[in-house]
């Protein structure tokens, strides 16, 4: 484990997601998390002052209230970039990413769950300052599996 990998916060209602979240990210050898069930979380978390590299925001609806969330968010200066996940057109996505270059807020991806390992491998490369990640040593058919988003059954 390289002591100088990005830190990750993840921003998911759903406790089985974020474990999920946790098992995706560490595979791609991120292992500073931050796993928030909720925003007032989100905030103790950032108030301790520690940089992340991205901020995942799970489920993510693009309502007033949510659009105000990742403007405060990013001016809080902690965060560097963030990868958005839910269910998207492309008229979304377009409108997502046009808002997000007028409001400043650094969008680094817009991702339609389900995701592979491999898309959120993509979105990770490009994370600033961040070296690619090298691909599992799994067959082709495994890496392209969808990977389940779902609560983890006890």
């Amino acid at each position: 484990m390289s002591p100088n990998r990005p830190r990750v916060l993840v921003l998911c209602s759903h406790p089985g997601r974020l474990l999920n979240y946790s098992v995706l990210l560490n595979r791609l050898n991120f292992f500073h998390l931050s796993l928030c069930q909720n925003l007032e979380e989100v905030r103790k978390v950032l108030l301790k002052k520690n940089p992340y590299a991205l901020f995942i925001y799970d489920d993510f609806i693009p309502g007033v209230v949510e659009l105000a969330t990742l403007r405060r968010l990013s001016e809080n200066h902690s965060i560097g970039q963030f990868l958005l996940t839910g269910s998207f057109n492309e008229q979304d996505k377009a409108r997502l990413f046009q808002w997000a270059c007028g409001s400043r807020v650094p969008l680094l991806q817009v991702l339609d769950k389900p995701f592979t390992l491999k898309q959120l491998r993509e979105v990770t490369s490009r994370i600033p300052g961040d070296e690619a990640i090298p691909e599992e040593p799994h067959s082709a058919s495994h890496q392209d599996k969808r990977m389940p988003m779902t609560p983890v059954s006890a």
